[in-house]
């Protein structure tokens, strides 16, 4: 039995990234993965992925999103593959909703090109949006758009040609701490290594013992809709955007939504919610999508972006995996000390790259060139 460094269980998100990195590095690694990315049972899937650096998830996560940026253009330029498209993003809701405010907080903080615009100065740049008069719209000027199928392609193809084994359609089922090794059992045989990450998104969870707790795989119905030929929502001229919707008779709470611009020839726009998602099994999730799940979604689109909301609608689902404030789960599993996980509450993909190789660094008990502690597998306990 060949023993590696490093078992990186799921090759999505941050477990190609993470691959990648290291067999750059010379260290020997194994990936498994339950199917063969890309795919439509995960997180990764769906053509486009918004890439922003005025975060309004909080400051901590700017300057990741900058350097996530060069990476990106590494990327593509080690591959030949065109992974980032540049178009505006617009964070869209009342002057006081956190989403707006956060969004203010990271662009402030780093010196980020951006602007406040009121409904009538969106209006007038992007007619095809209906903002509510006492609404604002913080843009970033310099934006883009990721494609998550191609860029998860480029990653794995690089893993491979640095020396990385991948092996697919091989579902891990458990796994052994030893003491100087671990014992990874799947469908297919049982390997071993040195060190284990488990990165297999709304997978992760049965495989974490006590922290599986704290994670929840969330179901995410995605609508791609047919626009308007008289109204361009072509990326490059039309913006990402995001909404903060006050829910009525809720004081502080928000329904979120977004839209991203088409990315191909006789492409669909993508609308979806981010938040109030369904609770799920990811091996038992309902991957049809209701009548009453686009007719949701229509609604939405009548009142804010009117001109989509008769288009054609083909949909999909997506899996988030949550966790209980938002934010990513990076680190050592709790009691493990060569046992490493990730989670990304739905918002992790813009970082791939970086996640790899702050994954990379400690797998190999090196400093991350990031600070993670806000992201610390332990904190809920």
């Amino acid at each position: 039995m060949a023993i590696y460094d490093v078992i990186v269980v799921g090759l999505g998100t941050v477990g190609s990234a993470t691959c990648m990195e290291l067999s750059r590095r010379g260290i020997s690694v194994l990936g498994l993965d339950a199917c063969r990315p890309p795919h439509k049972m995960g997180s990764h899937h769906g053509e486009s992925r918004s890439i922003r650096r005025a975060y309004l998830e909080g400051t901590v996560y700017v300057p990741m999103a900058q350097q996530a940026w060069e990476l990106w253009r590494r990327l593509e330029g080690d591959t030949g593959t065109r992974l980032l498209t540049p178009t505006g993003n617009l964070t869209i809701g009342p002057g006081d909703a956190p989403a707006v405010q956060g969004f203010l907080a990271s662009a402030r903080r780093y010196d980020i090109a951006h602007a406040i615009l009121t409904a009538a100065d969106v209006l007038r740049r992007w007619p095809q949006l209906a903002m509510p008069d006492n609404f604002v719209a913080g843009l970033e000027m310099e934006a883009g758009v990721v494609a998550p199928e191609k860029a998860l392609i480029a990653m794995l193809a690089e893993a491979e040609k640095s020396g990385a084994v991948m092996r697919f359609d091989d579902r891990v089922t458990g796994w052994r701490d030893e003491g100087n090794h671990i014992r990874v059992k799947s469908s297919h045989g049982t390997y071993e290594a040195g060190r284990l990450l488990l990165s297999a998104g709304a997978g992760t969870k049965p495989l974490l013992g006590p922290l599986g707790k704290w994670l929840a795989p969330k179901r995410v119905a995605v609508h791609w809709v047919a626009p308007s030929s008289a109204q361009s929502f072509d990326l490059g001229s039309w913006p990402v955007n995001f909404w903060q919707l006050p829910m009525k008779g809720k004081s502080g709470v928000y329904h979120e939504l977004y839209a991203l611009p088409v990315t191909r020839s006789n492409g669909r726009v993508k609308v979806a919610a981010h938040n109030h998602l369904e609770d799920c099994d990811p091996l038992r999730v309902e991957r049809t999508v209701a009548p009453e799940e686009v007719a949701g979604i229509r609604r939405f689109m009548a009142t804010y972006i009117p001109s989509l909301a008769i288009g054609d609608i083909h949909s999909d689902v997506c899996l988030y995996t949550m966790t209980p404030d938002g934010d990513f789960i990076i680190g050592a599993l709790p009691g493990h000390a060569n046992v490493f996980t990730t989670a990304l509450a739905g918002h992790g993909f813009k970082f791939a790259p970086v996640l790899g190789g702050i994954m990379a660094d400690m797998l190999e008990d090196k400093e991350p060139a990031f600070d993670v502690t806000r992201f610390s597998p332990d904190r809920f306990d």
